[in-house]
């Protein structure tokens, strides 16, 4: 408990930029303020916040000390109001970091719906498509494509996402349907970069069983599927992508799925990631069930498997 109370007396300090004015909101005496911290630094080894005759400012170690202490608090206070509602209701805030593409395709237009089903939620959700620490960073729940867990965290397998080949009608049309690997290299092909390291991606094909790594001749290439997807609508040429980001487009008769008969049955890992914690959060749970019914309903319009 005195642990804690440094920690609240520091964020306090920092929050308010004085120590006379943290005083004054905990009903202490700036000395006493003063002294806590000095001891929490002198415990820590780091100089948290700089000082000047008016004013306190964080230093980048206390910046990042910082951070992690509002955290604490918030997991605090999320579950102090968890037990006093038996741990049966969603509240707080939920942070959430969703893979670019099937976020914002799938699980974005679904959010409304879920936070209809519980008000007392708020969310924060963020899209990116790099790795990330959870605890770091502050969230409480990933969806990720084709990353494995590891040690620190929860993984929850939801399904796989499989690649699909496939060009716009009308280029189909002026350059012929491709039915062998070896024709694509007569093709005009579109694929994907990755941000990373700038290397494209390999196309995933399966013949008699074996999978087959095929390097594309590539001659327009993005690190944005989405980008990726509209160029192919428009007729720039021939591409792979998950099924997830093509489906819609297929559906439309937008897209025609072409090599069918190479196509790969190994998938993608589709999962929820949080970090790994004794009792698992009431926000995490609902998250965690509405993916599942969210991916559920989109394996039986065979958008992933």
């Amino acid at each position: 408990m005195d642990k804690l109370k440094s920690l609240m007396i520091f964020v306090r300090s920092a929050q308010c930029g004085s120590f006379s004015k943290a005083a004054r909101q905990l009903g202490m005496a700036p000395s006493a303020v003063s002294r806590a911290v000095l001891r929490l630094e002198d415990h820590l080894g780091v100089r948290l916040l700089g000082r000047t005759t008016r004013s306190l400012t964080l230093t980048e170690d206390g910046n990042r000390f910082y951070q992690r202490c509002q955290q604490i608090f918030n997991d605090l206070e999320e579950a102090e109001l968890e037990v006093k509602q038996s741990q049966s209701l969603p509240i707080g805030t939920l942070r959430l970091d969703l893979s670019f593409a099937f976020g914002k395709l799938h699980i974005a237009p679904a959010l409304l719906q879920f936070t209809a089903q519980y008000p007392d939620l708020k969310l924060n959700v963020s899209f990116n498509d790099r790795l990330i620490d959870l605890v770091e960073e502050g969230i409480d729940a990933t969806v990720r494509i084709g990353l494995n867990s590891d040690s620190s965290l929860i993984m929850y397998h939801l399904a796989n996402a499989r690649y699909i080949t496939c060009a716009s009608p009308q280029y189909l049309a002026q350059k012929g349907i491709p039915t062998t690997l070896t024709e694509l290299s007569q093709h005009r092909c579109v694929n994907f970069i990755y941000p990373q390291n700038r290397q494209e991606a390999t196309w995933k094909f399966e013949q008699d069983g074996k999978a087959i790594h095929l390097a594309v001749d590539s001659y327009l290439r993005f690190d944005n599927s989405e980008v990726i997807l509209e160029a192919v609508i428009q007729g720039a040429g021939v591409v792979q992508l998950p099924k997830f980001i093509a489906a819609n487009a297929i559906a439309r008769g937008d897209l025609q799925p072409i090599l069918q008969s190479y196509a790969t049955q190994v998938g993608l890992p589709i999962a929820v990631l949080y970090p790994q914690k004794r009792y698992l959060l009431a926000k995490v749970r609902v998250f965690v069930e509405f993916m599942t019914e969210l991916v559920a309903a989109l394996k039986r319009t065979d958008v992933v498997d």
